[in-house]
């Protein structure tokens, strides 16, 4: 394994998150969570990051799966723009698993970029290089200093029927070792609503996307 792929650390669940279970971690308070802040909504897809030389899965060691070709060609064309030692990360969306949807802006939608010290650049820095590497970006629900509101966010917006749950993080620059209490989740009740099985089938449903030049499944996809 490349001593670059550095896995995406995990976020742990805010208090009162009713999709955690018992084998998921929590945030033991919310005193990480000050200042302005984002809340970014969960998406239903397949955690993937990309760097100059790879594409690669939360496990950094599982490969590329036939799902995740719409996302690999994206990679393929923004690659050479990533900077040595950055990592882009965000959910592959060809696939629909749980929470299916029509009108995306694209197959790869950015949730966070990694700089070479590996801390998660503030959030104007992350539109700014998703815009410069001609990205979409996971929708904003909220953003502003008032935590309560935050937090509240996705229910004026959102509900569990349409969408995963949300995510809260500071607006500016947060290290890797600060991360685990700086950044949490909201996941609905049961977010997983799917079997295993789709993930060995080529038949398997995929999302709707705006551009008419979108991703179009193959007669047998195959292995990418």
């Amino acid at each position: 394994m490349s001593a670059r792929r550095k896995k995406y650390p995990r976020t742990h669940h805010l208090p009162g998150s009713p999709g955690a279970t018992a084998d998921d971690r929590r945030l033991p308070d919310l005193s990480g969570l000050t200042g302005e802040l984002v809340v970014t909504e969960k998406m239903d897809g397949g955690n993937v990051t990309f760097t100059r030389e790879a594409m690669y899965a939360r496990s950094v060691d599982s490969g590329t799966h036939v799902w995740d070709r719409p996302a690999k060609a994206v990679w393929a064309r923004v690659a050479h723009d990533v900077p040595a030692g950055w990592r882009i990360s965000g959910e592959s969306m060809w696939a629909r698993r749980s929470v299916g949807y029509d009108d995306l802006p694209g197959v790869f939608l950015v949730f966070a970029v990694w700089d070479a010290d590996d801390t998660l650049l503030g959030w104007d820095d992350t539109e700014q290089w998703a815009a410069l590497l001609g990205l979409p970006l996971v929708p904003v629900l909220h953003r502003g200093a008032d935590l309560a509101a935050a937090l509240g966010a996705w229910a004026g917006c959102r509900d569990a029927t349409t969408s995963e749950g949300f995510v809260v993080r500071p607006a500016g620059p947060v290290p890797a070792s600060e991360f685990a209490h700086r950044v949490g989740k909201w996941v609905r009740a049961g977010h997983v609503r799917t079997t295993a099985a789709w993930r060995h089938r080529d038949d398997f449903a995929t999302n709707g996307f705006r551009a008419t030049d979108g991703p179009k499944r193959s007669p047998s996809p195959g292995a990418g």
